[in-house]
């Protein structure tokens, strides 16, 4: 899907997705293919069921995000330096 289709098909929703096709652009993460996990009203509970997947499966591209939002602004955040071993 895409998500403009993921608005359509739950409106006024927090929505828990897989980014299946995704891309990097000037710093930001562009999602051209979703799939839907999970769709709530409170998100509170949206962020738990992220949470949980990413768990579980820290190698997928996890997000969730409101429907009302028009785009999907995913900025990339870049580590430099060292983390705590």
């Amino acid at each position: 899907m895409l998500w403009g289709e993921v608005r359509k098909a739950y409106p006024d929703k927090w929505v828990v997705f897989e980014a299946i096709e995704a891309h990097s652009d000037s710093n930001y993460r562009i999602v051209d293919e979703i799939a839907v996990i999970d769709s709530f009203d409170d998100s509170m509970d949206a962020f738990r069921r992220h949470n949980e997947l990413q768990k579980k499966k820290t190698n997928r591209e996890l997000y969730f995000f409101h429907t009302s939002r028009e785009d999907l602004d995913i900025y990339e955040k870049k580590w430099t330096g060292l983390r705590k071993i």
